[in-house]
């Protein structure tokens, strides 16, 4: 399905069954961005920039786990872009941590073992951010 937009480095757009849905990309947390009036989060900006050039125009599936939308009605999913699962590129490439969210913790091993290998290698906000332990 079609991406149409790219909110932040963990939110999308695609067109879902013929309508506009905002995806939150499950078992990751990306930083906040500043580009709606938040406060921004060191590295959410890298963070959204790098899915907005991943992601933009582009095709990509989706896969569920247990559920399907959460509290704020976005569909929950991983998000392959071909073969590749971007929900764990952001967090092996040091944009995003781990972040389990029962009950959609089929990932979460692999999600945090990335984490780990993300941290002790240094990636992305683990050298950028001091609070991250960077």
């Amino acid at each position: 399905m079609p991406v149409t937009k790219v909110t932040d480095g963990d939110t999308i757009h695609v067109t879902y069954l013929g309508v506009d849905e905002r995806v939150r990309l499950i078992g990751i947390d990306t930083p906040e961005v500043p580009w709606y009036g938040g406060k921004g989060e060191c590295y959410g900006v890298e963070a959204g920039l790098y899915a907005r050039s991943r992601l933009s125009a582009k095709t990509v599936r989706l896969s569920f786990d247990q559920a399907h939308r959460d509290r704020y009605g976005r569909l929950l999913a991983y998000v392959y872009l071909g073969g590749e699962l971007f929900n764990l590129t952001l967090v092996r490439l040091g944009y995003a941590t781990s972040d389990a969210v029962p009950p959609d913790t089929a990932m979460a091993p692999k999600f945090s073992a990335a984490e780990r290998e993300a941290r002790a290698a240094g990636r992305g906000l683990w050298s950028a951010c001091p609070a991250a332990g960077g």
